[in-house]
């Protein structure tokens, strides 16, 4: 699929909600498979990768209703149903949290996806349930894998935390039920995805006591089901308060500025920026002030915002640098190389190393881009050309269903034009 971006010559105004969290909507998916009793999910994201996530819990034996706007989820208690085989399509938190929740089992369970995914590493967590007792077999460590349990109960694990706070997370989401102590070593990146799982376990009556986010330990109390609704997602949002601030003047509501989401730090950038931002309890609004300035950020603990920091700099006076980004390449794509090839397209100076990257704002440029599979690289590459001086072609932008499947629908609400080639 590609789609063709007409650059924007006058101001963009509207107001549009925030997608669901696909972050909560994983967990939450998951917690009430495991959970004693019957769940009531409100708000649900229904992207491609939490859609992996209902058809893996599907598969393990949980009863799902579908309502308006929302879920119904009969639990099984702990005693899942043996999948055999799990298709995660591009999900890395389904493939990692579902690798946790399999390893209750005595029995064999394939688990893969598409070849994104079978891109990205699951060593730090296989090699942690292989000292608990696990058996996997992987190739070199990446997906697809084949998993075997049971894992040994109360027991403490030790997972590295320096590619990918997922793999906390996994544990920690069969931690209620197995009485494991998780010790986390090494370099700990995106920990509020840690603080979200830790929100959603206790919403289903977890008790976990923790040491910063070096050491969690269960009280094995179990899963109950639990009402839970999801709320907006600022990783997302993110994008169009982007738009905002290089066009024109866009409120998102639905975004909780009480919430535990390491992303709402995108308001602070904005400002920094130099961008109008106003906040209210449950929305963001943001304005182009005319100039944006280059700034010095660090993302370690917010890598998803790398796409939309690095699109606000393609429009900035001076030099933004965006630093604490090493995990990124492990990402859909290799994001720091993505990020600065799609810009270098756009004709913007971008330069990144292991652990920088490095974006010079100017003058932009139609072109033709590929989205290298990357649902967040499609969507930062929309937002640029929409400011830029000439018509782009952006192709693979069918991957931003991901996460945001109505993206581009939201984007024609705003006024913008944008035209959808199915090849």
């Amino acid at each position: 699929m590609r789609l063709i971006v007409y650059p924007v010559h006058s101001s963009i105004e509207g107001v549009i909600k925030a997608p669901p969290s696909k972050s909560y909507t994983h967990r939450v998916l998951f917690a009430s498979l495991l959970a004693c009793g019957e769940s009531l999910i409100l708000n649900p994201l229904l992207a491609r990768d939490t859609i992996a996530s209902i058809n893996a819990i599907k598969k393990m034996g949980a009863e799902i209703k579908w309502l308006k706007q929302a879920l119904r989820v009969k639990g099984v208690c702990s005693e899942i149903t043996n999948p055999h085989w799990i298709d995660c399509k591009g999900s890395g938190t389904t493939i990692r949290i579902a690798t946790a929740v399999s390893s209750l089992l005595e029995e064999y369970v394939l688990l893969y996806g598409d070849e994104t995914l079978n891109n990205r590493p699951m060593y730090p967590l296989l090699k942690a349930l292989s000292n608990v007792g696990v058996e996997s077999i992987s190739r070199n460590g990446y997906p697809p894998i084949v998993i075997r349990g049971p894992i040994r109960k109360s027991s403490e694990v030790i997972i590295n935390g320096s590619i990918s706070s997922q793999f906390v997370t996994a544990l920690l989401m069969i931690s209620p039920i197995t009485d494991l102590q998780v010790r986390v070593i090494g370099e700990i990146v995106s920990r509020p995805y840690i603080d979200i799982t830790i929100r959603v376990l206790e919403s289903f009556g977890a008790k976990i006591r923790r040491d910063g986010y070096r050491f969690y330990e269960s009280q094995g109390s179990g899963l109950r089901a639990s009402i839970f609704e999801i709320p907006g997602d600022y990783s997302s949002a993110a994008f169009l308060l982007a738009l905002g601030a290089i066009k024109g003047r866009i409120k998102v509501i639905g975004l909780n500025s009480r919430d535990v989401q390491g992303d709402k730090i995108i308001v602070d950038i904005l400002k920094n920026m130099g961008a109008h931002v106003h906040v209210g309890a449950d929305y963001v609004e943001v304005e182009s002030s005319g100039i944006l300035e280059g700034v010095e950020v660090n993302l370690k603990d917010t890598p998803d915002l790398a796409p939309v920091v690095a699109a606000l700099a393609a429009y900035a006076n001076g030099t933004t640098v965006i630093r604490g980004v090493k995990h990124l390449a492990f990402k859909e794509s290799n994001r720091l190389h993505t990020i600065t090839k799609v810009l270098r397209f756009f004709g913007v100076y971008a330069k990144y190393s292991e652990d920088y990257l490095v974006i010079k704002g100017g003058n932009i440029k139609g072109a033709v881009i590929s989205t290298f599979n990357d649902h967040r690289i499609a969507m930062m590459a929309i937002i640029v050309a929409l400011g830029g001086q000439g018509i782009a072609e952006i192709r693979g932008v069918e991957r931003i269903s991901d996460s945001y499947p109505f993206f581009i629908k939201n984007l024609r609400e705003l006024g913008v034009r944008v035209e959808v080639i199915n090849d």
